[in-house]
């Protein structure tokens, strides 16, 4: 079997289906507690988000783990940053207050590459499936929150809950949506 940097391949595809699921999952739970109480102090919001990141990269780490058979030892370039995400969210989690600053240009900086990386991805899937453009949507709404994000001046985290929410969610519904149809795939 020819090692691959993409998954471009359905049974590997049909391994990172419940991954994927479980990650638009745990978005999905950040996005409506988010938009539950949009009130949230900034430091209670910051553990939110490492939370989160912590959930997300222990998902990611299980997807890349579940590849380790179809894409040799390649599948440790999906371990090795899903594990510097989840270090990165227990991080936040321990210390919301002192790293509440620097995590939005941090995380913000995390979705634009996982977003390049969506639009990559997606343009191997072509000739294997006809909803790759769910992944390309996928990564064109990470990117661009991404970038919103470094080119806005938000003055605080608690001001942009509400619109953190309703992305969280898009995204999940998107997500979800991928994983669902990588497991029929």
């Amino acid at each position: 079997m020819a090692v691959q940097l993409f998954v471009t391949d359905r049974d590997a595809l049909r391994q990172r289906g419940w991954p994927t699921v479980l990650w638009g999952a745990v978005m999905l739970l950040f996005g409506v507690a988010v938009l539950a109480w949009p009130e949230l102090s900034g430091t209670v919001l910051v553990a939110l988000v490492g939370a989160t990141i912590l959930a997300v990269g222990l998902v990611l780490a299980y997807g890349a783990w579940r590849l380790r058979e179809y894409a040799e030892r390649l599948w440790v370039v999906s371990l090795v940053p899903a594990l510097v995400v989840a270090a990165f969210g227990a991080v936040v989690l321990a210390f919301p207050d002192a790293v509440g600053t620097v995590l939005l240009v941090v995380v913000a900086a995390l979705v634009i590459l996982a977003g390049i990386g969506d639009i990559a991805s997606s343009f191997a899937l072509v000739p294997l499936v006809t909803w790759w453009w769910i992944r390309l949507l996928r990564g064109a709404l990470l990117a661009g929150a991404g970038v919103w994000v470094v080119l806005s001046d938000v003055s605080g985290l608690a001001a942009i809950g509400v619109l953190v929410g309703v992305w969280a969610v898009l995204l999940s519904a998107i997500t979800i949506a991928f994983g669902a149809l990588a497991l029929r795939a």
